[in-house]
């Protein structure tokens, strides 16, 4: 059989995978913080 992955650009070493289900929560906790409470004010400095 020649099964294949698909190539994954946005994880390319498959890191994700690794994650536990408690690490991916941090993980997605952490993004979404930076994305709602940082950015604005990254965007707003420059």
């Amino acid at each position: 059989s020649n099964t294949r992955t698909a190539f994954d650009w946005a994880d390319p070493m498959l890191f994700n995978e690794q994650l536990t289900e408690e690490e991916r929560l941090i993980r997605d906790t952490a993004r979404n913080f930076s994305q709602d409470k940082l950015m604005p004010r990254v965007l707003e400095a420059n």
